[in-house]
């Protein structure tokens, strides 16, 4: 499933104004220095540090340094010589990774349809040593692969020191204490905060390593965890501005935002992240009660359903078979997605019809609130179906619509479970693929009072990536293909993503003491 769309003539609306004030709200960043990193290897043998810079390199060998932990951020190499006089220049290949995983990967093979540029590899040529050379570019990695692609017969390079100034937004003071019931729970509520922490830069990115733009399906995700964590009103608040600020002509927002050299829209638009902007605002607001953003925001939020409303819907209030092509709900190929838009256009036209509510427009409330109830009563009259006891989709089962008409508030009392069953069990069914989807299942359990599931597969997934050998919480997890990727090759996937950083709010909202019974 590629999301390319390119639009000839594209012309977004951008809103000086909206976009004034979102550049108001550009964060402070704190560093951290790692002067080097946990461990170090040499052609394969574990070595020291100190043996490391009394070790001279020549032509062909390799260090690999591992930072003991998840880095965003810049690194400066202190390098000297070694031998005779330096006759020509040190040639050196430098290799980032998040996961050790991709540097097996051979970079020359990769042929998916993502940009090769995303490789994270660099080729220096050193005509001087000693020197400090500092990288110009950010990097999302743990591991760094030093190769010495030559030197010359009469001298050696000497690796001295390797330091990440590792760089992030998120303000970990701001972090309440919490107790936990075991330490597995633990340690996938601090990779879940180490994964929003390393994407919270400039913006909430979906990815530092891969992509480093604001994705508007994941904004609303990193919120709900900032919220209970890092609480960076001040990020969230600039998200939803240059949403709005960089809308289509039309009013559509894009699916995602560009941040440099100016903010600019993408000419993607997905259906379900823009009907989610209107969920994504009224949950900050409720956060924040910000007066001055619900001013600003609300009519740029009811753009986004009324747009819906006015092109996809047919005459019976259901989602037009065609939309399943405009959305995204999870990477699948076979997936359809109607049914599962028309829940999140339920959940938008409930946000839209809340934020008018604290706008105190009585009118436009009550339009919004009745138009859901049309919605749901349509959604259960086009897609249930009692001879499966499931809904369909366009005749087909997915677990994808259980879930987001769970969500929805569609699904039948009593009827959920096994619902749920009957599509993760059958046979060919399109499976859930991201950690973005899994967060959605996990959270229908939990509405349809299936706790103890949800909590049993929230340590089964997450859960999964840390015994795997992660820190942070990945973009695509398959746990009988840890090599998967929408992309073609795993050296482009991203091991630390936004979509994925949830478990901590869900963790705090449902699996852990109540706060009062917190230190």
């Amino acid at each position: 499933m590629e999301l390319i769309s390119i639009i000839p003539d594209f012309q977004p609306r951008n809103d000086p104004r909206l976009l004034g004030k979102a550049a108001a709200l550009k964060p402070v960043f704190r560093y951290t220095a790692y002067p080097f990193p946990a461990s170090c290897q040499v052609n394969g043998e574990t070595v020291s540090l100190k043996t490391l810079a009394e070790r001279p390199l020549r032509r062909g060998d390799r260090v690999l340094l591992d930072y003991g932990r998840h880095l965003v951020g810049r690194l400066t190499l202190n390098l000297s010589a070694a031998g005779s006089h330096m006759d020509a220049p040190a040639f050196i290949q430098l290799d980032f990774a998040e996961m050790a995983g991709e540097l097996t990967e051979n970079p020359d093979a990769y042929h998916g349809w993502l940009s090769r540029s995303w490789i994270q590899q660099e080729r220096l040529h050193l005509d001087r040593l000693p020197a400090e050379i500092a990288l110009p570019r950010r990097y999302a990695f743990r591991y760094v692969r030093l190769t010495v692609l030559d030197t010359s017969p009469k001298y050696q390079l000497v690796l001295m020191g390797a330091e990440c100034r590792a760089e992030s937004a998120a303000d970990w003071n701001k972090v309440p204490e919490r107790r936990f019931p075991d330490e597995e729970l633990k340690r996938i509520y601090d990779a879940s905060l180490r994964t929003l922490a390393d994407c919270t830069q400039d913006v909430l990115e979906d990815g530092p390593k891969r992509d480093r733009r604001l994705w508007l399906g994941d904004l609303r995700l990193e919120a709900l965890t900032s919220y209970v964590s890092f609480r960076s009103l001040d990020v969230i608040k600039r998200c939803l501005y240059l949403f709005a600020g960089t809308r289509f002509p039309d009013g559509r927002m894009s699916a995602n935002v560009f941040t440099e050299p100016e903010p600019a829209a993408d000419d993607t638009y997905l259906m379900d992240y823009a009907l989610l902007y209107p969920v994504a605002l009224d949950e900050y607001l409720a956060e924040t009660d910000d007066a001055e953003a619900l001013a600003d925001l609300l009519e740029p939020a009811l753009e986004q359903a009324d747009w819906v409303l006015a092109h996809w819907l047919d005459s019976n209030g259901a989602v037009k078979p065609d939309a399943r092509k405009a959305g995204f709900i999870d990477w699948s190929d076979s997936l359809n997605r109607t049914a599962a838009l028309q829940a999140v256009l339920i959940l938008s036209l409930d946000a839209c019809a809340a934020l008018c509510g604290r706008a105190r427009d009585g009118e436009r409330k009550a339009r919004y609130a009745d138009k859901a109830r049309a919605l749901r009563e349509a959604a259960l009259r086009h897609f249930w179906s009692e001879e499966e006891q499931c809904f369909l989709s366009c005749g087909q089962i997915s677990i994808h619509s259980q879930v987001w008409l769970t969500l929805a508030g569609v699904m039948p009392e009593g009827k959920a479970r096994a619902a749920f069953e009957k599509a993760l069990g059958l046979p060919g069914a399109p499976r859930m693929a991201t950690p973005y989807m899994h967060h959605y299942y996990v959270s229908a359990l939990l509405k349809a009072d299936m706790k103890q599931e949800a909590e049993a597969h929230l340590r089964a997934y997450w859960g999964g990536m840390l015994n795997a050998g992660s820190d942070t919480f990945w973009e695509c997890y398959d746990p009988n293909d840890l090599r998967a990727s929408p992309y073609g090759g795993m050296i482009v996937n991203s091991y630390c993503h936004a979509w994925s950083c949830t478990p901590a709010y869900l963790i705090d909202r449902h699996f852990i003491p109540a706060k009062e019974e917190n230190p």
